[in-house]
């Protein structure tokens, strides 16, 4: 469905519409048995219209009422953004864009993969059958020997790529030391760093963002051969984010974290919204120190990235850590289901600089020094 598509679905019979092109398909199917024991949910639009999904009986009915266990109220852009998937349920609840007559917002993502299913035509994750051929080692790295088409391959299975040796140890040595001259000039409240919070109530810096905007030997990451060979992997030409959606940034794992942005749960880049408009973005890390259980590592649900997942399925999904050694790199699509978890071990985490590779109608509709949930933050009022 076309990023606009939300303008038209504003009442009951134009959703009942939207819907009977996809309620018999297989993603259709997969969405009615999705919602079949769910309770209904309720919309209501500017305090005007209002219609309720009920499911169950082998089918998903649109009907004219707000009589259901989970009302939710909303206005016609926001409802517009939902639909078009310009923001999503937590995405409206984050900008403040939503109100919950009954129910919460666990009551409306219960319905958002079926609702994919049937306005875009996305699949629901099934974490019994992921998707991964079961000839794919979902483990495999490879190197830049390899053709373009084996990494494509288990790039677009699997949702990442791990990739052997890509730098030099001389090479990860200069990055070294650029990004520690970085982080030893880093302070909270600079505007180029995160910083997180330890159990001792010690600060401790998680990130440094935008880096290639006055690091040159990071600047020219983008223009790498190797970082373009790998972003080429995609479906679609992707262009390097320098000067938006934190630029060339680096990730710093520390042990003992309580408060901040520094271990990520299960997530996706695109959780907030803008799907449509910013995916297929590929995230390629080079690693600067080892990664392991011990200094934090990537995880990843294998087979995630192309469809909607619930979150409480995710427990009973196959997941892969990715153990690197400095001068690896790491590829993974924003929409893979990932995270990072906090390192096991006491000592130094782990470094990774990453760069960010985004279509060409992402920069229209992200600006210079923001990313796309500055966005969502900014709609906050409509």
């Amino acid at each position: 469905m076309p990023a606009d598509a939300g303008a038209v679905v504003i009442d009951a019979a134009a959703l009942r519409d939207a819907f009977a092109a996809r309620l018999g398909t297989e993603v259709g199917r997969a969405a009615v048995r999705d919602v079949g024991n769910a309770p209904s949910i309720a919309f209501t639009i500017d305090d005007g219209p209002a219609w309720r999904l009920v499911g169950g009986g082998g089918t998903i009915r649109v009907e004219a009422s707000d009589d259901a266990p989970t009302a939710v109220a909303l206005d016609a852009g926001a409802w517009r953004d939902f639909v078009a998937e310009r923001a999503t349920a937590a995405g409206l609840v984050y900008g403040e864009r939503v109100r919950f007559v009954r129910g919460e917002q666990a009551d409306l993502e219960r319905w958002e993969p079926a609702l994919r299913a049937l306005l875009d035509g996305r699949p629901i994750f099934n974490p019994e059958v992921d998707g991964v051929d079961d000839e794919i080692d979902c483990d495999w790295s490879g190197t830049l020997a390899d053709d373009d088409e084996t990494l494509r391959s288990f790039l677009h299975a699997t949702g990442y790529l791990h990739v052997r040796g890509v730098f030099t140890r001389d090479e990860i040595a200069r990055l070294v030391d650029a990004v520690a001259a970085r982080q030893a000039a880093a302070r909270p409240g600079d505007g180029r760093s995160w910083w997180a919070t330890t159990a001792a109530g010690a600060q401790v810096l998680c990130r440094l963002i935008y880096l290639g905007l006055d690091v040159p030997a990071i600047a020219a990451l983008s223009d790498d051969p190797r970082l373009r060979r790998l972003a080429s992997l995609a479906s679609e030409p992707l262009h390097p984010a320098a000067d938006r959606c934190d630029g060339h940034s680096v990730v710093i794992k520390n042990a003992d974290v309580v408060a901040g942005l520094s271990d990520l749960p299960w997530h996706r880049d695109c959780g907030l919204g803008g799907h449509p408009l910013t995916c297929p973005t590929l995230n390629i890390g080079i690693q600067l120190d080892a990664a392991s259980a011990a200094t934090g590592r990537l995880c990843f649900v294998p087979g995630s990235w192309r469809s909607s997942c619930h979150r409480n399925d995710i427990a009973r999904a196959r997941t892969v850590a990715i153990d690197t050694e400095p001068g690896d790199v790491t590829v993974h699509f924003g929409d893979a289901m990932h995270a990072a978890p906090p390192p096991t071990g006491t000592g130094p985490g782990r470094r990774a600089l990453y760069t960010t590779w985004m279509p060409a109608r992402a920069y229209d509709a992200i600006p210079a020094g923001r990313s796309y949930n500055d966005i969502i933050i900014r709609r906050v009022g409509g």
